[in-house]
């Protein structure tokens, strides 16, 4: 009896580490084998912990809860312009606009949208990963603060190609952000001149 109850128990044992076994094996291909699914999911990942809506969200209220409505549409147009003060560093009560030495940034429009979207700005995949690379955008002009362009310059070309990915499947939305406004360049009186 003790034996024929020690075998059952060694079978059910063993059946439950092959199931678990082999439903590891299989959600573990089906991450490797997602293809476009999984870069998309990973992207999705990416985002959310990167602080990518900290910025480029707009919010709902004044405790930062994202507006589900306007995910990574940038600065809306509602959003006041952040004041300024020389020396300070000062920001719109939204996150999605900010100025100091540097002069104003606007929150840019992530969405797919054709119209105000990174589409419409001429961004494709590749330049998507350049612009972290170089700090440029597609037409030249360099990424201002706050981005921290130079921590993304560290994640790999896959998890940069994921988030474009995923940012390509969200939902479009029309915002015309402004451009950002560097500062002045200042210019240096000429030497022996008052």
């Amino acid at each position: 009896m003790k034996t024929w109850l020690g075998s059952s128990w060694a079978v059910c044992a063993l059946a439950i580490v092959l199931g678990i076994f082999i439903s590891m094996s299989q959600s573990a291909g089906q991450v490797t084998k997602g293809g476009a699914a999984s870069a998309v999911e990973r992207g999705k990942y990416l985002v959310s912990i990167t602080g990518c809506h900290d910025c480029h969200s707009p919010k709902k209220d004044a405790a930062g809860h994202v507006d589900e409505t306007r995910p990574l549409s940038g600065r809306p147009a509602t959003t006041p312009a952040p004041s300024t003060t020389a020396g300070e560093i000062h920001t719109a009560l939204d996150l999605t606009a900010w100025t100091g030495p540097w002069g104003t940034t606007y929150a840019s429009n992530l969405t797919p949208d054709t119209t105000t979207g990174l589409l419409a700005r001429r961004y494709s995949e590749a330049s998507f990963v350049a612009m972290f690379r170089t700090g440029k955008k597609p037409n030249g002009v360099g990424i201002l603060p706050p981005m921290p362009y130079e921590m993304y310059a560290n994640m790999t070309d896959d998890d940069l190609k994921a988030i474009w990915a995923y940012l390509q499947t969200i939902k479009p939305v029309r915002n015309q952000v402004p451009a950002n406004v560097p500062a002045p360049v200042a210019t240096a009186a000429p030497i022996g001149k008052k």
